[in-house]
Order: C-alpha cells, then sequence, then structure tokens
C-alpha cells in the first residue's frame, strides 16, 4: 500500500490503515520533495523516484491519498491512476455510515455520513465531521474535522471546508469555494470565493503593494 503524499495528514491516514488491518511494514509514502527522505519521520518508506514507484505499483497496485488539499488530491489521484493504481478508500474507527451507495470517498475516525447522501470521487470526510442527510458532496472536496454539514446541503467540486464550520440546511455552494474554520454559511454561494465569518461572507486577501 502507498500513501499519496508525506505529511501531516499521511501520518493520520497511516495510523488508519493500521486500524483498518494493514501491516505497518507494508506501508509505503510517495512525496516528490526529495528532501523528505531525510526529513520525514518514516524516512526510510519514502519512494520520491517515479520508476520505483510504478514499479512497487505493479507489485501491488493500492494506494491511497495522504493530502487534504482539494487539488493535490485529484492530481495525485490521476497521477496514480494513469500508472495503473487502484484506490483505496479509507475507513477510520467508529465512523457512522448510513449511506448504502459505493464508496469511493475517505472517511477518517468518527465521521458521520447520513443517508440519501451523494459524495463524490475522491473526497475527504476528515475527523468528526458531519455530513447529513441528503447532503451532495463534489469529486476531491475536503471537509474539515468537525465541520457540520446539515440536511440538503449541496457542495461543488474541490471545495474546502474548514475545520468546526457549519453549512445550514439546503444551503448550496459552487465548486473551488473555501469555507475558513469556524465560520457559518447562511446562504448560497457561487464559484471561486472564500468565505469567512459567522454569519459567512465573501473574503479577499489584500495583495501586499
Amino acid at each position: 500500500m502507498i500513501i499519496a503524499g508525506a505529511g501531516g495528514h499521511g501520518l493520520e491516514v497511516r495510523s488508519c490503515l493500521i486500524s483498518m488491518g494493514f501491516s505497518s511494514s507494508d506501508i509505503y509514502f510517495f512525496d516528490q520533495d526529495k528532501t523528505k527522505k531525510e526529513s520525514f519521520v518514516f524516512s526510510e518508506n519514502i519512494i520520491v523516484d517515479e520508476k520505483e514507484l510504478a514499479e512497487r505499483l505493479k507489485n501491488d497496485p493500492r494506494f491511497t491519498l495522504g493530502v487534504g488539499n482539494p487539488e493535490f488530491r485529484k492530481k495525485l489521484f490521476d497521477f496514480f491512476i494513469d500508472l495503473g493504481g487502484l484506490f483505496v478508500p479509507l475507513t477510520g474507527d467508529h465512523i457512522v455510515n448510513q449511506n448504502e451507495l459505493e464508496k469511493s470517498f475517505d472517511a477518517l475516525s468518527f465521521a458521520f455520513v447520513g443517508p440519501i447522501t451523494k459524495i463524490g470521487k475522491g473526497v475527504l470526510i476528515n475527523t468528526r465531521a458531519n455530513v447529513h442527510h441528503e447532503c451532495q458532496i463534489g469529486e476531491f472536496s475536503e471537509i474539515g474535522p468537525g465541520a457540520i454539514l446539515l440536511g440538503n446541503v449541496k457542495i461543488g467540486k474541490n471545495c474546502r471546508i474548514g475545520a468546526g464550520a457549519v453549512l445550514l440546511p439546503g444551503i448550496q455552494i459552487g465548486n473551488n469555494v473555501i469555507v475558513g474554520a469556524g465560520s457559518v454559511v447562511t446562504k448560497n454561494f457561487p464559484d471561486q470565493v472564500k468565505l469567512i465569518g459567522v454569519p459567512a461572507i465573501p473574503f479577499e486577501i489584500e495583495k501586499a503593494e
């Protein structure tokens, strides 16, 4: 099994895989940052060479995503699939998954996934996040730790919902939306906005002159 990405989230993914029954000796990391070979806590298990990665995938094609950022999740997913990889979704301890559809997303420990939800490929539902009934989440979006999506919320692709954020029932947001940690979204928003506050409003970081 190979974890795509050697960072903090990758460490949590490793723990999740072990709880799923994978042996720690069979878990490797892939990261294109060659400095990780020296600095990462499991540096002896890091692959930085693409040729070595391709050879390992021939023997065991299974991989999972060790990054949270939607952009990087999609890039790594596509990269591994092109090399013949087989995506393995994560299932953490004590999650409640009431969705009967085939699972193609990550749900870490103590997450809740309600009934009749539609969750896209490569989505990350982080620790203690709640996704309630009839919600829809687009591909590769990230639902941060402790975030709450109440009933019938719809989120586009490649969104980032910060830790502890709340989206009220029926809210719809577009693609590539960022919701800041602790924000409360009370109305709909289109694509490509950054939201922050209670209630959440669009926010732009001023560029330094």
